[in-house]
């Protein structure tokens, strides 16, 4: 006997060579630290056991776990035994199956597989990301993107009898919000957002979906003054400018005593015929009169009436305006003048003699 021995892990050892790299053992590193804790060691083969216990868990830990998933009732579980039990409850059985389209035209190996992969993946489409696709050529797109724009988000277009140009309209509104990411309201008054949905966050909270349009300055109106035309509005008070026939609906208008259109709206679609005096028949048949869209401005302005809102401002309110915005150009420059006669040093010191 030779005498070495290790008193943590209870060894004892023949050669000074083996008890040196017993001391540069896990196992007794292990040992010390349960001797300075007051606890009794451990035997090597205990150690080597919990060892490779700690190894097998930290393999499944890293591992993915396992993962069953229903797409319709949006549920997941950890073992196939339950997804079935699943599978086979009433609860599970009872739900309507989903709808599915059936695409007409041809598609690519590449894009069934990605199809196969997202088969089982069910994604809610928000309402505004739907209606951006609607058709703003159609009467009833119009009007859906319009009333889901005052419903949800309160924002109407105003003198909507006067405006000409729907359809460049709010396309110039949603590319001034979808493309630049700038407020209706708050304009050109701070710098453009960095996303859509912080332009949107802030048009909420703030209640800015609206335009600044007859409250604003000069710049601000001239910038949708193309999509207006008053020009009905400054007529004569003995001219008939539009005429309701029957059922609201169907309208007869009289454009400078030449010509008379007469729209009639159906259920599915609105006809309008043009009357006119023989003595402007050349001139009729050498140009096509350009299509106009009066119909799809007078749908919204039934619309917006049935909804309960002014589609033409009132007098008062247009002369309350013209006052403010006259109100705030003198304050404007009342606080350049103050501006530019605080702008002087009054008190100066005694060594300056000027």
């Amino acid at each position: 006997m030779s005498g070495l021995a290790c008193n943590s892990c209870n060894k004892e050892f023949e050669d000074d060579a083996e008890q040196k790299l017993h001391y540069k053992s896990e196992w007794h590193r292990y040992n010390l630290k349960r001797k300075i804790a007051g606890v009794p060691g451990v035997t090597e083969a205990l150690f080597n056991a919990r060892q490779a216990a700690l190894a097998q868990e930290r393999i499944k830990s890293v591992e993915a776990p396992m993962l069953y998933t229903c797409g319709l009732c949006d549920k997941a579980y950890r073992s196939s035994k339950a997804h079935e039990q699943h599978l086979k409850s009433k609860s599970h059985q009872l739900l309507p199956p989903p709808r599915r389209v059936e695409r007409k035209e041809p598609v690519s190996i590449e894009e069934e597989s990605e199809e196969e992969e997202e088969e089982e993946e069910w994604v809610e489409v928000d309402s505004d990301e739907d209606l951006e696709g609607e058709d703003m050529d159609d009467e009833s797109g119009s009007e859906k993107c319009m009333v889901h724009m005052h419903k949800f988000h309160g924002f109407f277009i105003p003198d909507i009898d006067y405006l000409k140009d729907p359809k460049g309209f709010l396309t110039y509104v949603g590319l001034k919000v979808k493309r630049d990411f700038v407020c209706l309201y708050c304009n050109e008054l701070r710098h453009p957002f960095s996303s859509l949905e912080a332009v949107r966050k802030h048009m909420e909270a703030k209640s800015h979906c609206k335009v600044h349009y007859g409250d604003g300055g000069d710049e601000e109106d001239a910038e949708l003054e193309e999509f207006y035309d008053y020009s009905s509005s400054y007529a004569n008070e003995g001219e008939n400018q539009m005429v309701v026939s029957g059922e609201p609906a169907n309208t007869v208008e009289i454009f400078g005593g030449s010509e008379l259109v007469i729209t009639k709206r159906g259920e599915n679609k609105v006809t309008s015929r043009t009357l006119g005096s023989r003595e402007f028949m050349r001139y009729y048949k050498q140009k096509p009169p350009p299509s106009s869209q009066k119909h799809i401005v007078n749908s919204l302005a039934l619309r917006y009436k049935s909804m309960g809102l002014a589609t033409v401002q009132s007098k008062e309110d247009i002369v309350r305006m013209k006052v403010m915005r006259e109100m705030n150009k003198r304050g404007a420059r009342m606080r350049v003048k103050l501006g530019m006669k605080s702008n002087v040093i009054r008190n100066l010191p005694n060594n300056v003699t000027y």
